[in-house]
């Protein structure tokens, strides 16, 4: 079960054309010059070792250059209440999966590259570079750097952003200015100043995304479209779609009434998304530990399924170091 921005996040940018347009606004002119964007391809997520202790919205494309080889893309969604001050470690855990599951006879290693895209509530304030992590006196640290891997989070902070600096194209950039907005207002109200975008949207892909721009808003703010702003949709929409797109989002209120949004919305929300996001998370972890070690006990799964979200990121981070099941469940590794 995943939450509804990471529901959203992959929904999105699973679109090949949004994908490419967010990329031409966050990568370098000269990078976007040399890579085959019309040739990019989705990879499969559901690989144990890169998955690790990694975010449920993970998307990973591979990009070919133009020249040869390719680049190996991965884009992460991070939401969660406080930032996570392992990621520059985490980023290079994916690079060091890619580099050991890609033997290249030339051995010339592919680039490997993590977009994050973070919409926390609050700025992003832990590490963005493998060296701040480093445990060395400050004084010691510039003698040691050029024999120590280095690494910079290529991290896009929306909430650092104005709202018309948020990247991407139609669709793309209408979800995550919502993204950017859902711990601040009505989502309504940025939909109404960017019906435009939404009208982009519409005109490239059609009533379904759409539809789904209107779940998240559903699923994260109140469930009451404004009269005035549905009679702007509906003026958009093409004759034959209206009466579907309408009745879709009739739903979608009715739905938002019958899971009880209506009273004690926010501190209801915040707590089923967080219950959302550490079942998911459990039963990740159940199914890499019996990958790991085989059929697990009862007690094992029970253990799993009631931890909490330190004692997960412990299990995961240590399961390949682990030397049997009790100790990595004992925290003896």
């Amino acid at each position: 079960m995943t939450n509804p921005h990471d529901a959203f996040f992959k929904s999105l940018f699973s679109d090949i054309a949004e994908l490419i347009n967010l990329l031409r606004d966050l990568l370098h002119p000269e990078v976007v010059r040399q890579l085959d964007l019309n040739a990019l391809q989705p990879l499969p997520t559901e690989v144990v070792r890169e998955s690790l202790n990694l975010g449920l919205s993970d998307l990973r494309f591979s990009v070919p250059w133009r020249a040869g080889g390719h680049l190996a893309l991965r884009l992460l969604l991070e939401h969660q209440s406080t930032v996570d001050p392992t990621m520059p470690l985490r980023a290079l855990r994916y690079i060091m999966d890619v580099w050991s599951t890609t033997p290249r006879p030339d051995h010339k290693l592919p680039v490997a590259l993590t977009l994050i895209i973070f919409h926390g509530p609050r700025p992003w304030s832990a590490a963005r570079a493998l060296s701040e992590l480093y445990d060395a006196p400050p004084e010691a640290l510039p003698y040691l750097t050029p024999h120590l891997p280095e690494l910079c989070l290529h991290l896009i902070d929306l909430g650092e952003r104005d709202e018309d600096a948020v990247p991407g194209q139609g669709a793309g950039k209408l979800g995550l200015m919502l993204m950017r907005n859902a711990h601040e207002e009505n989502l309504w109200s940025t939909l109404d100043r960017r019906v435009d975008l939404w009208s982009e949207g519409y005109r490239d892909h059609g009533p379904s995304t759409m539809t789904t721009t209107l779940r998240y808003i559903y699923e994260v703010t109140d469930p009451e479209l404004p009269p005035a702003l549905k009679a702007k949709l509906t003026a958009i929409v093409h004759p034959k779609d209206r009466e579907a797109l309408m009745t879709a989002a009739e739903r979608l209120r009715q739905e938002g009434r019958l899971e009880g949004r209506q009273e004690g919305r926010q501190e209801g929300r915040l707590e089923g998304r967080q219950e959302g996001e550490l079942g998911a998370k459990r039963e990740f972890t159940l199914k890499v530990l019996s990958r790991r070690f085989g059929p697990l006990p009862e007690a094992v799964a029970q253990q799993v399924m009631s931890a909490d979200l330190d004692t997960l990121e412990r299990l995961t981070d240590e399961l390949f170091t682990a030397t049997s099941l009790d100790a990595l469940m004992a925290g003896d590794v």
